[in-house]
């Protein structure tokens, strides 16, 4: 019975995690894709290659791209942004 409860408690695990992450993601969609210098850590910030919205922490990337700065979610992103920063930078 014990092991029925610890299988189902960590098949629901997931769907916990989901909704918080959604939780975050539509409370700050509005968050920047872009900034006039690099925020400082904690500020919520929208990845401009994948979309993710996220908190600038410590290992977080920045390029700049026609005196913006971009911060991404993941080091993936960078170098995505960098081969075509045209498709991904805000548009004016």
């Amino acid at each position: 019975m014990k092991s029925l409860l610890i299988a189902a408690a960590l098949a629901v695990a997931p769907a916990y995690a989901h909704d918080a992450h959604d939780h975050h993601h539509s409370q700050h969609a509005d968050a920047p894709r872009s900034f006039d210098k690099q925020p400082p850590k904690g500020t919520w910030a929208k990845c401009a290659v994948s979309g993710d919205v996220f908190q600038i922490a410590d290992g977080t990337d920045f390029a700049e791209y026609n005196g913006r700065v971009y911060a991404f979610c993941c080091p993936d992103c960078k170098p995505d942004f960098l081969k075509n920063p045209e498709k991904y930078a805000d548009r004016k």
